[in-house]
């Protein structure tokens, strides 16, 4: 009998590690935000493919966002941060953590290509240290709540 409650505990077990370790794997732990604007071809590349991405998708850390010709994408982020790419764009979230409770804040983006607009939600009010975007010739540290980039790349 105790055998049999054992086996049973593994099989469990190896049913819910092949449920949730690929929703790991692809970065979908916990989102950092979502896209709540957009028009035209956006798509997110997660886990080495390209995803249409829709208004009301959900995002991850280390995913990639790319905008067409134009094409436009408005994110907002678990911090109220907005981010806003224009046509052309192309962006890396590196990192995102927002984790008041225990006083741990980070953003960190490239921007790869395109523009970008910003406007800071609490991450940047309450620890502008933390968020930095890098482009391909600078890292920009943020000290205000709103910025502009544009960036040329490949």
């Amino acid at each position: 009998m105790r055998d049999i409650n054992v086996i049973q505990r593994l099989c469990v077990l190896c049913l819910m590690m092949t449920v949730f370790f690929p929703c790991l794997v692809m970065g979908e732990g916990l989102s950092i935000g979502k896209a709540k604007t957009g028009k035209g071809d956006v798509v997110v590349v997660r886990a080495g493919q390209n995803i249409p991405l829709k208004v009301g998708d959900r995002l991850y850390q280390k995913d990639i966002i790319r905008t067409g010709k134009d094409s436009v994408v408005g994110i907002i982020f678990e911090d109220n941060t907005v981010l806003s790419l224009g046509p052309n764009s192309e962006i890396v979230i590196d990192e995102y953590i927002f984790a008041p409770e225990k006083g741990i804040l980070s953003m960190v983006a490239r921007m790869l290509k395109g523009t970008a607009s910003y406007l800071s939600g609490i991450i940047g009010r309450q620890s502008p240290e933390s968020v930095k975007f890098h482009t391909p010739d600078a890292t920009i540290g943020i000290r205000g709540t709103q910025f502009l980039v544009r960036a040329e790349g490949g």
